[in-house]
């Protein structure tokens, strides 16, 4: 019984170590994966083949003693990597404190310069005295300078000036160092180079741009530092754009007779008296160019501007075809006259004469009253449509007081939705009032003036016409006194016979 349990504990030890030893081996062969340098291990004895005990014994202690080589050779890695570390460590530490032992050295330096800084520019500002106010003049004047030349059409032929004149601005300020005659006699020189470029008339070659940045080499002519001009590609003014140092055409140029006056002072016709040149440097030229056109100031007028437009042009051609029909009227009178006895029926007082030969044996009253008819229809035929050119020359003038009170209306609204803050947003309305009043006005009074004239030529023509009725009448009652006159004296003063 007790042999029994001694060999099943031997057993059960020999399993043990055999479990070790295939664990030993599994961890070998990683080693051997994770290191193919290491030598590889002897190949264990299977326990299967040899049961002996001796000989597991003997496996395990090979697996031990290689897996403690193994763990010597990674303690002495391990060994030689911290040694490396603690040499890495070392040096990092002498360098901080080199670096710091240096930036202590620095700042003493800085603080010494700093020191010496302080005692220079007091030294310097003792130095300097009564001059820091001279200095303050050429600052102000300097920076004076910059502005004008910047706004001068003179720096398309001198740029680069306002470079030179803010450092020499920037030294006067700060009063770093005391400046030397040279740039006082620059700044001088700068400074009569103007005022004697601002008296000449040059010609060069620039680039020209356009307002969308197109740009093209043009032949300019500077007019002193009043204006600039250009024959190409037609006469015109340009503008001298001062943020952008350089020449820009107008986007429209002035109305009138300034494009001509160049244009010959270009070609040598004229000389320079005959150019319009702008005193403001070409402020009063983009005015000019901004004045609208006659069109434009019609079309502020809107829809009421344009109905006294129509009145006008409806009233300019009444009035004409009025005076033209008065005309010939007048003229036709005027022939009739000189043939009283050929009567024609193609003019006015033809007709009135046939009239009166028809009626050659009426009594007086009756032929009146024929005549008057007749002189009334001529009258009527005369002055046909002249009331429609008086109507005109009263609504012409409501018309415009409507357009006016519109406009009013349109101002009122717009200080309503955006405030007075911006007058742009009331230059409609207002144009609009303007404009339809001053349209009222032109259209009234030229009507008025027609109408008058057209009245007046209308009723010489029906003064002539009741002058001949006049006439006619008094020669037929002159004949009936006549005859009556006879008619009654004959058997009075017939001789008596036997």
């Amino acid at each position: 019984m007790i042999c029994g349990k001694q060999t099943i504990r031997v057993g059960g030890a020999a399993l043990l170590l055999l479990a070790l030893g295939a664990t030993a081996d599994r961890a070998h062969a990683q080693d051997q994966a994770a290191d193919p340098a290491k030598p590889a291990a002897t190949a264990p004895v299977d326990a299967r083949d040899d049961a002996s005990l001796d000989a597991v014994v003997r496996q395990m202690r090979a697996a031990r003693e290689q897996a403690k080589q193994r763990l010597q050779s990674r303690e002495q890695v391990f060994k030689a990597r911290l040694d490396e570390s603690k040499a890495q460590l070392s040096s990092a530490e002498q360098a901080l404190a080199a670096a710091e032992a240096e930036g202590r050295r620095l700042e003493g330096v800085f603080d010494a310069n700093k020191t010496e800084l302080a005692d220079k520019a007091e030294l310097l500002k003792d130095k300097i005295g009564a001059l820091k106010e001279l200095f303050g003049v050429f600052q102000q004047n300097a920076s004076d300078l910059i502005g004008a030349f910047n706004g001068s059409a003179t720096s398309l032929q001198y740029p680069d000036r306002d470079v030179w004149l803010e450092g020499f601005a920037n030294r006067m300020k700060n009063a770093s160092e005391v400046t030397s005659a040279d740039d006082i006699k620059t700044l001088w020189f700068e400074l009569l180079r103007e005022i004697n470029a601002r008296g000449q008339i040059v010609r060069l070659s620039a680039p020209v741009f356009t307002p969308a940045g197109e740009s093209s080499r043009r032949e300019v002519v500077r007019l002193g530092g009043f204006s600039l001009i250009t024959a190409q590609p037609s006469p015109a003014y340009l503008q001298w754009k001062a943020g952008q140092q350089r020449v820009e055409t107008m986007v429209r140029q002035p109305v009138g007779p300034y494009g001509p006056q160049i244009e010959r002072y270009l070609a040598g016709d004229q000389a320079l008296s005959t150019v319009s040149l702008d005193p403001t440097g070409g402020t009063l030229i983009e005015l000019l160019a901004e004045k609208p056109t006659v069109e434009e100031r019609v079309d502020q007028g809107g829809l009421v501007g344009y109905m006294i437009i129509a009145l006008g042009a409806v009233a300019f051609l009444l009035a004409a075809s009025k005076l033209l029909d008065i005309a010939v009227i007048s003229l036709r009178v005027g022939l009739q006259r000189r043939r009283m006895d050929q009567p024609k029926a193609n003019n006015a007082l033809g007709r009135l004469l046939l009239v009166y030969r028809d009626n050659a044996h009426a009594d007086p009253e009756t032929l009146e009253m024929r005549l008057h008819d007749r002189v009334a229809k001529e009258t009527g035929r005369i002055q046909r449509f002249l009331v429609f050119l008086a109507i005109i020359a009263a609504v012409a003038p409501l018309m415009g007081l409507l357009g006016t009170v519109v406009g009013m209306i349109n101002t009122f609204q717009a200080i309503t939705l955006y405030g007075t803050g911006d007058p742009q947003t009331m230059a409609g309305g207002i144009s609009q009032a303007l404009i339809t009043t001053v349209l009222g006005l032109v259209v009234a009074v030229p009507a008025v003036l027609l109408n008058a004239v057209v009245s007046a030529r209308a009723k010489r023509v029906i003064n002539r016409l009741r002058q001949q009725k006049a006439l006619l009448l008094g020669d037929r009652l002159a004949e009936r006194t006549r005859s009556s006159t006879a008619a009654t004296s004959s058997p009075l003063g017939a001789p008596q016979t036997a």
